[in-house]
């Protein structure tokens, strides 16, 4: 794999084509994401307020979900937001994941790109992924809080629109 990306990257919505495929590399990276099913997959996208996929010379780079305030989502983390924030008007960044072969290549930073707009976006980060809490920072996330569940510390992470 070449060290950048390709002249023919592209960002779409994703399709039910993609989610045998985002469900493989998400799957890939549990270090730093939960783990998702087809099934699942397939329920996020649906209620999602973004659900993107970024393609590299025809391969599936990365993807990014997104959730907006109010859907019927069984996360304490998502559920975390709705307390912390004062409004409605906000999304929730449920898991960005980009495969292995293009790590480091700026796909992560061209999804976020994508979905940053005017609305503050919360999310989560564990706190033993320095390189994800390092990258955040750089991208104006602030820490806010910290949730542990299940063995896990989340560092829940802000970024308030500029």
């Amino acid at each position: 794999m070449s060290p950048v990306l390709t002249q023919t990257t592209t960002i779409r919505p994703i399709t039910d084509n993609d989610l045998d495929t985002i469900v493989d590399l998400n799957q890939d990276a549990l270090e730093g994401v939960g783990p998702l099913d087809r099934a699942k997959a397939a329920e996020l996208v649906a209620m999602a307020d973004q659900a993107l996929v970024m393609e590299d010379d025809g391969d599936i780079a990365g993807f990014v979900i997104t959730l907006p305030p109010g859907v019927d989502y069984d996360s304490s983390r998502y559920h975390w937001f709705d307390g912390y924030f004062d409004t409605d008007d906000y999304v929730y960044l449920d898991r960005i994941v980009v495969s292995a072969d293009h790590r480091r290549k700026g796909v992560a930073s061209r999804l976020y790109e994508a979905i940053e707009r005017d609305k503050p976006i919360g999310l989560e980060v564990y706190d033993h992924n320095d390189g994800s809490l390092a990258f955040h920072t750089g991208r104006g996330f602030r820490e806010v809080g910290v949730l542990a569940e299940n063995g896990l510390v989340n560092v829940m992470m802000v970024r308030l629109p500029a």
